[in-house]
């Protein structure tokens, strides 16, 4: 197997991701959210986390219009990847900070994002070795105008490599949906947990804000 292929194994970034699963569900099973349900404080985290989901959602079939059928087939410069290098990357992070908004806690957002930062920092560092392989220059220049994780909202990558019409990949873009919608998961999750915690059958331990 090529070093590049083995870069973007899918199969083992799922495995990685049922193997920390049990860490990541601790904070939400262990903890409860210090503002009281029916408080404004409360009510307005948890808008604000279904909000930081829904954009998680919409934000990677935005990306996956624009990379779909073509990922390590051509540089990608244009659509969300004129302003970071892995908007899907930085669109999953933001999601992860929105399932812990949804539980009423700054705490647990903070505590997934700096996961999903982390996690897609490492998975980015493999794959830009692979895309300097592939694309050269044209991905070094590319890596010097657009930043990796945290978007820059400037229009000067377009000239990186050369244009290419939006192509519309239905399977692609069925995918990523299918895959996206888990985040809002997380929305029915809380209230499920929430009413566990108030029929006394789940017991927190901590409470965070």
């Amino acid at each position: 197997m090529s070093v590049t292929m083995a870069v973007f194994q899918q199969g083992k970034r799922m495995r990685f991701l049922w193997l920390v699963l049990p860490l990541l569900l601790t904070p939400i099973l262990m903890s409860q959210s210090a503002w009281p349900p029916e408080t404004l404080p409360r009510q307005g985290i948890e808008f604000m986390g279904s909000a930081f989901i829904i954009i998680c959602v919409a934000g990677r079939c935005w990306a996956s219009l624009y990379i779909g059928g073509r990922k390590n087939r051509e540089l990608i410069t244009h659509g969300p990847y004129r302003y970071i290098r892995n908007p899907l990357y930085f669109f999953s992070a933001l999601g992860l900070a929105g399932i812990g908004l949804t539980f009423g806690s700054f705490t647990i957002a903070a505590f997934y994002f700096l996961f999903g930062y982390l996690a897609f920092a490492y998975v980015s560092a493999r794959e830009s070795i692979a895309l300097d392989g592939l694309f050269g220059d044209a991905y070094r220049k590319y890596c010097r105008e657009v930043p990796a994780f945290f978007p820059h909202l400037r229009r000067n990558a377009g000239d990186v490599a050369h244009q290419l019409p939006l192509t519309f990949n239905p399977v692609a873009l069925k995918r990523t949906a299918i895959d996206s919608s888990c985040f809002l998961l997380a929305i029915p999750g809380a209230e499920f947990i929430e009413s566990l915690q108030f029929a006394k059958l789940l017991k927190p331990i901590l409470h965070l804000f």
